[in-house]
């Protein structure tokens, strides 16, 4: 059953993370023509953190709005994270740029940018109620036999 949970958070997050890029490939890769590598990695970074995060509260929450309540700062918090780390690991010579009023302005435009804020915490929502229905399933199963 566990293996069952796992695989079902790792496609709905794999559909999240489709739907969120296909976004960001519309506003801006088509658009100015921007190296597709470089999208890849932030949703790769992005998706894999929300992979980990949604394990530990798919099995500590078990209410739905308190899912909803974690998720959305968590899509805000996890989506500003890729772009700051690769301007830190790769961008030397900028790095006294960072300060409170470029961090939240990088904050709005990267979640604004990848909807994250609103995919994420439907994906933790679709995860709770496919695992929720999966285990009443089962365990009508277990009582016929």
């Amino acid at each position: 059953m566990k293996i069952i949970n796992l695989l079902i958070i790792v496609l709905f997050n794999f559909i999240g993370a489709y739907l969120s890029y296909q976004w960001c490939y519309r506003m801006i890769i088509a658009k100015h023509r921007t190296p597709e590598l470089y999208y890849l990695i932030c949703y790769g970074l992005c998706y894999f953190c929300f992979i980990l995060i949604s394990i530990f509260l798919l099995n500590k929450i078990k209410q739905p709005i308190g899912l909803v309540i974690c998720a959305v700062p968590i899509g805000f918090i996890i989506t500003l994270m890729s772009p700051i780390l690769f301007m830190l690991i790769v961008e030397d010579n900028n790095k006294l740029i960072f300060n409170l009023n470029f961090i939240m302005g990088m904050l709005g435009i990267t979640s604004m940018i990848t909807l994250n804020f609103i995919i994420y915490p439907a994906i933790l929502l679709c995860c709770h109620y496919s695992i929720g229905g999966i285990q009443k399933i089962s365990n009508k199963l277990t009582l016929k036999q």
